[in-house]
């Protein structure tokens, strides 16, 4: 399955999560930066807004008990990255449920104004006690709800259709 991709334009709606020039020791030897890397700078971003914006800060762990596990992941890639391009992250809420996040990371190349890569995940909030999927605290489910409404764009989410949040019948 392809994506719709949202123009560069359309991804600057965005807030950047993350800012990131490309290091040497992300190159392969293709002499492009190598796919892993773009999983940790989705990934990262991800993190980054939950824990700045989404009621799930550094310390979730410790205090409530809480986190997030990642479920599944789906990587587009559209343009490479090369070493000293600086990429940009930005996170786009897609869908919740009572214990799952959908979200998108586009990585773009703001050195070539041009999209790099979408990082689809779905991630599953964690009672860590008991290793099980948890529902999000009210506080934490009203914050993923201004979320979602802030990053409703004019523009489709850039989703590959495979995966997502899934409802109980």
């Amino acid at each position: 399955m392809s994506i719709i991709a949202p123009t560069y334009d359309q991804v600057l709606d965005l807030p950047a999560s993350l800012v990131r020039t490309v290091p040497a020791d992300f190159i392969d030897e293709n002499g492009h930066m190598n796919i892993g890397r773009y999983l940790e700078l989705g990934g990262t971003a991800l993190w980054r807004r939950c824990q700045d914006e989404l009621g799930m800060p550094a310390d979730y762990i410790t205090t409530r008990g809480l986190s997030t596990f990642t479920a599944e992941h789906h990587l587009t890639y559209v343009s490479e990255m090369l070493e000293g391009e600086e990429a940009s992250v930005h996170v786009r809420l897609v869908e919740r449920s009572a214990k799952v996040l959908h979200a998108v990371s586009i990585i773009v190349n703001t050195t070539q104004q041009r999209l790099a890569c979408v990082m689809e995940s779905t991630t599953v909030h964690m009672d860590m006690t008991l290793r099980r999927p948890a529902p999000f605290p009210d506080d934490v489910a009203a914050l993923l709800d201004a979320g979602l409404k802030a990053d409703d764009m004019a523009w489709p989410a850039p989703v590959s259709g495979s995966m997502g949040v899934r409802r109980s019948r």
